[in-house]
């Protein structure tokens, strides 16, 4: 579509778009200026003039609903409340139904009536399980019901959810936690079955928490000494590594590479193969083109090549990285590991210098 059509079809959408009553426009107006102020009460004040001077439900129910934003505000929570309630027993359900629950919820826990407000976010949980602010009320939730009856209770309440919440992401989010807080409390044994159980209920690509289940189990294999099964689990996570249908790059969820790095360091540091870590740091240059971790990688790769006696290869990796990231802080370090490199402008930062050999001093 070319710019004049594009023009011409959002000219016809603001033409088409109905006209709000210049009353409610001002009362509007009148009520952002107040709440901006601080005038909270005045601002109530227009808020419910503008939602009387409303044609549309949707305008009426946003009134109302910031209408009680401003009595809360100013402290009248009884009136914020009432206005609250109101907006939940709408029928047909308005679009600030969900907000209103939970928003009544924090009134009561705000004023002194903890119980029965997280009663009353535990019913709003269930009642709008999709709604966005389900999760973080859920973590909530948790906590509360950990500091007034223990871990048992949190774990069982989440287990529960994990089961039985009324949406694919809140039920993932209930194991994901659940799964942490046994971490927490030392269970390792139960975390990483937590873990992988939540990845496996949530698979890729449907699955927003599956690549950090996989990671976290990743850990405490390797915790638990099974550093070959802490190295499965992040290649269970790559293969679903997903080509683009650009020229270059992929698909990538945010752990993707750190996977690969963390794959190349448990080759070299709990595994001991210096060669394949060499070429999983390698991997994470060529694969991960947009992380910030490529350049940490070729480096690691050049100074395990050196260790292993393989200067020309450590050397190939450096110019591969001066050419193509320059402005990498590794760069400028590269004739420290490559002697017949010439040295650059800039001066390799000092605390680079010392990772590589701390025994001397630069």
């Amino acid at each position: 579509m070319n710019a004049r059509a594009l023009a011409a079809l959002l000219v016809l959408g603001v033409a088409c778009a109905p006209a709000l009553p210049r009353s409610f426009a001002e009362q509007r107006s009148a009520a952002e200026r107040a709440y901006a102020a601080g005038r909270y009460d005045e601002a109530a004040d227009h808020w419910a003039k503008a939602e009387a001077a409303a044609k549309r439900r949707r305008d009426q129910t946003e009134a109302r609903y910031r209408r009680a934003a401003a009595l809360r505000r100013a402290g009248r929570h009884e009136d914020a409340r009432r206005l609250l309630e109101e907006l939940e027993r709408t029928r047909p359900r308005s679009a600030r139904a969900a907000r209103a629950a939970f928003e009544r919820a924090d009134i009561e826990i705000e004023t002194g009536n903890a119980e029965r407000g997280f009663a009353e976010l535990e019913a709003a949980i269930r009642k709008y399980p999709r709604s966005g602010l389900a999760l973080g009320a859920l973590a909530r939730l948790a906590r509360q019901r950990e500091e007034r009856a223990g871990a048992e209770a949190a774990l069982a309440l989440l287990a529960e959810i994990g089961r039985t919440g009324g949406s694919n992401e809140l039920r993932e989010r209930a194991l994901f936690d659940r799964a942490r807080l046994l971490e927490k409390l030392g269970r390792d044994t139960e975390a990483l079955a937590a873990f992988l159980d939540a990845a496996a209920r949530f698979p890729y690509p449907q699955g927003a928490l599956w690549d950090d289940a996989l990671h976290s189990a990743s850990v405490l294999e390797e915790k638990l000494g099974r550093p070959d099964r802490a190295i499965a689990h992040l290649e269970r996570m790559l293969r679903e590594k997903e080509p683009s249908s650009l020229k270059q790059g992929s698909y990538e969820r945010p752990r993707y590479a750190a996977a690969r790095y963390r794959v190349a360091e448990l080759y070299r540091d709990r595994i001991g193969d210096k060669a394949r870590a060499a070429r999983e740091f390698r991997r994470v240059w060529d694969e991960h083109p947009t992380s910030l971790l490529k350049d940490d990688a070729l480096w690691q790769a050049a100074r395990i090549e050196r260790e292993r006696g393989r200067a020309e290869a450590a050397c190939e990796l450096l110019e591969v990285l001066r050419s193509d990231a320059p402005d990498s802080r590794f760069a400028a370090c590269a004739p420290a590991l490559c002697p017949t490199l010439p040295r650059g402008k800039v001066e390799c930062h000092d605390y680079v210098l010392r990772d590589l050999d701390p025994k001397q001093d630069h």
